[in-house]
């Protein structure tokens, strides 16, 4: 029960039923379904049935409302189904093993797993059971893959919808209404999340290299994706988190 919200929460049912409160209404919650509450927003709690066993993760971040609102479409808090609950679970599992190691980059090693749990959240969750979105989702699923294997090199709209096996403008058409972004929108997010990683890893390694091995043909173009992401220049981004 906490009355004046908390940070950001993402509560997963793994059994059980409880129950949501939430700006006066009530929302059940069971086996495949998860709790997402925005920072600071009002909320209480409770198991409904004898046992009531969930997974969770707390985390907090300066880029983590707009990454929600602007590319996520999220607003508010609520209850969702995850139509790959497991894949989820699993990252919760991850940042538990990685924050209980001794890895001296563990903090960034968190936060790029928790960025890969707000992308499938985009992906795998739904206000709605069995939408068509997430059903979407499903058959877009190679092309994410694909994109995170292949960020680093040059990627057309044409080739990307070879990889699904539909037209370019049909793709777009999906893609959006999937994801509620463009496809190269997302893109960018996964040569930007790439690009952080290569930053803390390599320091020393320059700015226009690091543009260059996630994928940007331009390092102007790069640092101005960038600091629209995360609101500060990659050389900012590095200060920040190494040497402060």
């Amino acid at each position: 029960m906490r009355h004046s919200g908390y940070l950001y929460q993402w509560i997963q049912c793994i059994k059980g039923e409880g129950e949501l409160l939430l700006d006066g209404k009530a929302y059940r919650v069971k086996e495949g379904m998860a709790i997402l509450l925005l920072k600071e927003d009002a909320h209480e709690y409770y198991a409904i049935s004898s046992s009531w066993i969930v997974d969770w993760l707390v985390f907090d971040g300066h880029q983590v409302e707009s990454f929600l609102k602007r590319t996520a479409g999220i607003a508010t808090s609520g209850v969702y189904y995850v139509s790959k609950p497991d894949l989820c679970l699993a990252r919760i599992q991850h940042v538990l093993e990685i924050g209980q190691s001794d890895g001296a980059l563990k903090g960034i090693q968190c936060s790029s797993v928790i960025y890969s749990l707000l992308t499938d959240i985009v992906q795998y969750a739904s206000v709605i059971p069995n939408h068509s979105a997430t059903h979407m989702n499903s058959k877009l699923k190679p092309l994410f893959d694909y994109m995170e294997e292949n960020y680093n090199r040059s990627l057309t709209l044409e080739g990307l919808a070879n990889v699904v096996g539909v037209t370019p403008q049909h793709l777009c058409n999906v893609f959006k209404k999937a994801t509620g972004i463009r496809i190269f929108q997302y893109l960018n997010s996964v040569r930007i999340k790439k690009s952080k990683e290569l930053l803390l890893q390599h320091p020393q390694m320059p700015i226009k290299e690091i543009a260059f091995a996630t994928g940007f043909e331009d390092a102007n173009y790069f640092c101005s994706v960038f600091k629209k992401h995360e609101l500060l220049s990659p050389n900012q981004f590095k200060k920040i988190h190494i040497f402060s």
